[in-house]
């Protein structure tokens, strides 16, 4: 699928090579250090899971590639990140997108979040799209308030995963429709 400026395809084991490059950049993770991939096996895990989600749902992360030069830094065929929608266990969509820093404010995340929404809505209509953002980064909250999606939740969690990098800090969730009081204590678990 091409969404200019973009070119989105289905994550496969292919990337991860070009998509560790991002998730273990240190300016990638501006808002969130413990975070970053420091071993390649997470970023296996986190292809793996969006694979998993095609298979079952028909829909997981793309690939966001540039489908045209932006500038000498960014040529046509760059993998510029990663995002879409996948479903969590909890049956919920999770929208989600990271991209490397030199693509930062050009709109790509906009438009990468777009495409995963209108395809959710597109594919299970029924099931609510939700997407977590830490408060501290005011530009993704901005994305998810111009996907009109609604602020649902801002807090820190006391449960969450095992060692989340998420546990303690402020967090906010944003739905896409009202949720339950049960479904949204859920996605605040999942950290």
């Amino acid at each position: 699928m091409t969404q200019l400026p973009l070119s989105l395809t289905k994550l496969t084991p292919d990337d991860v090579l070009e998509l560790h490059d991002i998730y273990s950049d240190p300016g990638t993770w501006r808002h969130l250090p413990s975070g970053r991939h420091t071993d390649i096996a997470a970023t296996r895990a986190l292809v793996e899971r969006s694979m998993t989600s095609q298979e079952r749902y028909g829909l997981g992360q793309w690939a966001a590639r540039l489908s045209t030069d932006v500038s000498d830094a960014l040529p046509a065929g760059t993998l510029v990140g990663a995002g879409g929608v996948t479903m969590l266990d909890i049956e919920v969509w999770n929208l989600g997108y990271r991209l490397h820093p030199a693509a930062w404010g050009r709109g790509f995340a906009t438009t990468l979040a777009r495409a995963g929404l209108d395809a959710a809505h597109d594919k299970f209509p029924s099931i609510p799209v939700t997407a977590r953002a830490l408060s501290n980064n005011p530009a993704s909250s901005a994305i998810l308030d111009k996907l009109g999606l609604t602020l649902v939740w801002r807090g820190a969690s006391e449960v969450t995963p095992d060692a989340a990098p998420t546990a303690g800090l402020e967090r906010v969730i944003y739905a896409d429709r009202a949720i339950s009081e049960s479904l949204l204590a859920e996605v605040i678990a999942l950290g």
